[in-house]
């Protein structure tokens, strides 16, 4: 791990001093670059920034599905029921089949270890020198405030995929991942689960204070409304109920819901009045084959959206109302025959019933641009609504909840009557058609203990045979993927392999 922060160090200078040539930045010492150059002025510590903005969606090695944190979020899909392939796809399959996550020697496991410790010693280098920097404090406080919302992130999403599930209930004294942090960059044991969630949660309290008042000049920046979302998450998470509700409510506000005509429009615009956080990428940015939308795309013209088009889970898809504007128009449950079927232009490939529509790449070609929402109103609506719900708040939760279905329904669409355990999986059923596709299913059945279950009574268009793996049990092992072995386990001696 110490090595990765040399080599990411290196890759933030290039980003605020393009001009450095390569001799000079290995000869010069590391920390005299940083503080001297990348770290003298607020103006010069936002490149360091804004490269880590960038790194959201950037092509990060040469594998092909390696495009920034949008490709992790479709591998959180995938490993979940509700998006079943007909067949196993070259690339990500191993994800499908729940295979990938096994391998330590994997390069897709890989990435996302390296992924998200790159942004945490990007993030360590801001925090530990901006307070020195030249310019006004209320530049400081933004520039800093956005680095911890980022290291906390980063670590939330690591803990989650190579520890154990937080237990609400528990000590959560088994190991979770290693904290880095600026004044101890050097390689370390893995921490608890508890002890990654208390540093997780200081950086978004100091994050949400620093961020006050903080007005971005855009999406891709992280303001407190971001720094609330995901501190919202964390509670969620961590089953602290109404204080993850009030927290997601503190979020949301402000923040319309999208007119309905907007949710045939492809998902791939961060101008939607809906998202709070995402990356604005332009064409000349696009990272093709190897992101989100050369995925999910269903215009792409790849090998991936062409051949292997994703479905949701017809089961899941039953359950939508008849009356929602997204039925029919964002999945098509006649895909193989329905001539308005959006595909790639001239394509002959693959069409499936219940294929989805929700994504589009913003062209047909092979270009795959497209933004990618990170975070949107709709989920802290549905974290408000399950938290209270958990809580016993009832009329609330179902409050929370109407606001969202009336605007993806009729306007006369009924509060729930439902409460207790019924109105919270009536929640986490809305929650898992609204969020379809964005990340989160594989981490939802890890934090609530839920089985994976892919028989035909829950995912009635599962392939089987293409599935492979159709049922995990809640607490098996293989919840945690292996830590990497070539660029951890032979540069780290302390790490201690999941089972």
């Amino acid at each position: 791990m110490k090595k990765l922060i040399s080599i990411v160090l290196l890759g933030a200078i290039t980003v605020v001093i393009p001009s450095c040539d390569k001799d000079f930045m290995e000869l010069s010492p590391h920390d005299a670059i940083d503080k001297e150059l990348a770290f003298v002025s607020t103006q010069s510590a936002m490149g360091a920034l804004n490269g880590i903005h960038r790194l959201m969606y950037e092509k990060f090695n040469d594998d092909q599905p390696s495009g920034g944190h949008g490709i992790i979020m479709h591998m959180m899909d995938l490993l979940g029921e509700d998006m079943p392939l007909h067949a196993r796809p070259n690339t990500l399959g191993g994800f499908y089949q729940w295979t990938s996550p096994g391998i330590e020697t994997g390069a897709e496991t890989a990435l996302v270890w390296q992924f998200y410790y790159r942004i945490i010693a990007n993030t360590n280098l801001i925090i530990g020198n901006i307070d020195a920097a030249e310019g006004t404090q209320a530049e400081r406080d933004m520039i800093k405030g956005q680095a911890l919302v980022y290291r906390a992130w980063a670590h939330f999403m690591l803990v989650q995929v190579y520890g154990k599930r937080y237990d609400p209930k528990g000590t959560n004294d088994n190991l979770g991942v290693p904290i880095m942090t600026f004044e101890s960059p050097e390689s370390k044991a893995r921490n608890t689960v508890a002890k990654v969630y208390t540093q997780i949660n200081i950086d978004l309290d100091t994050a949400i204070v620093r961020l006050a008042g903080y007005k971005r000049l855009n999406k891709s920046h992280l303001d407190q409304s971001v720094a609330r979302g995901i501190k919202a998450r964390v509670l969620l998470t961590q089953g602290q109920w109404e204080d993850a509700a009030k927290m997601a409510d503190l979020a949301a506000t402000g923040y319309p819901f999208m007119p309905a005509a907007d949710h045939t429009k492809g998902y791939n615009d961060y101008a939607n009045v809906e998202w709070m956080w995402s990356s604005k990428i332009q064409m000349d940015q696009n990272i093709t084959f190897s992101g989100f939308f050369g995925y999910m795309g269903c215009n792409h013209n790849g090998r991936a959206t062409k051949e292997y088009p994703r479905m949701i889970n017809s089961t899941l898809y039953n359950q939508i109302a008849a009356t929602d504007v997204r039925k029919g128009k964002l999945w098509i449950p006649d895909g193989a025959t329905n001539p308005s079927v959006v595909t790639p232009t001239g394509s002959t490939d693959v069409r499936l019933n219940y294929m989805q529509q929700k994504f589009k790449a913003e062209d047909n070609s092979t270009a795959g641009t497209g933004c990618v929402p990170y975070m949107r109103v709709a989920e802290m609506y549905l974290i408000a609504a399950e938290g209270y719900a958990r809580a016993g708040m009832n009329n609330t939760a179902r409050s929370r909840l109407h606001s969202l279905m009336v605007t993806r329904n009729n306007p006369s669409y009924p509060t729930s009557l439902n409460s207790g355990d019924l109105l919270v999986q009536e929640i986490l059923t809305a929650r898992r058609i609204e969020l379809w596709g964005e990340g989160f299913r594989w981490l939802d059945l890890k934090r609530l203990d839920l089985p994976l279950d892919r028989s035909s009574s829950s995912a009635a268009n599962t392939v089987a045979s293409a599935a492979m793996t159709t049922s995990v049990p809640a607490g098996d092992d293989r919840w945690q993927w292996k830590i990497p072995k070539n660029i951890e386990l032979n540069a780290n001696d302390l790490i201690v392999q999941n089972p």
